[in-house]
């Protein structure tokens, strides 16, 4: 009995040695993508001007989990984030940006680039991409991967300042001859 407790409890460290071996390294948290939203703004923007950018990450694994609460990135006039523009997405995951407050601009784009990390460098099929729409990244079964998603939005070129031509003034004159 005392030999099998012996076993059990040498089977148990070994156990726990090989699992601490097999963890990832650093602080203890999973690896993940990273999805990063970028402004541009082209044309003059009034001062004072903000842009917020909505980013929503949903599992492409469970298709029933629980509804994904969105991130809010805000922009300055420059296209400058004023709050933290990325957004940590594990394997599975879909990520989409969509621009919620434009500042008034008469148009947005979206355009989307990735780094494929170690994980997924031995594609094509890559198990990180872009799309299906320009403002959206799929990571796959895959970690390591960064998108970038680069939000431009264009403002119309100022009206051309036109000079100021005074009012033509009434002239009197008397009359030379009067007879």
């Amino acid at each position: 009995m005392r030999q099998t407790a012996r076993i059990l409890v040498i089977a148990a460290f070994a156990a726990g040695a090989v699992a601490l071996g097999a963890a990832p390294s650093g602080a203890g948290a999973p690896p993940t993508n990273s999805f990063t939203v970028v402004k541009q703004v082209t044309g003059p923007v009034p001062a004072g001007t903000t842009f917020t950018v909505e980013v929503t990450c949903e599992s492409q694994l469970q298709p029933v989990a629980q509804a994904p609460t969105p991130t809010e990135i805000t922009f300055d006039a420059n296209g400058d984030p004023t709050s933290n523009n990325v957004v940590t997405a594990g394997a599975g995951m879909q990520c989409t940006a969509n621009e919620t407050v434009n500042g008034g601009a008469t148009s947005t784009t979206y355009a989307c680039s990735i780094v494929r990390g170690d994980t997924d460098q031995s594609g094509p099929p890559f198990l990180g991409n872009c799309g299906p729409d320009d403002n959206q990244a799929t990571f796959g079964d895959v970690i390591g991967d960064a998108a970038t998603i680069t939000v431009t939005n264009t403002f119309p070129p100022a009206p051309p300042i036109q000079p100021i031509t005074p009012a033509a003034q009434a002239v009197q004159a008397a009359p030379v001859f009067t007879g």
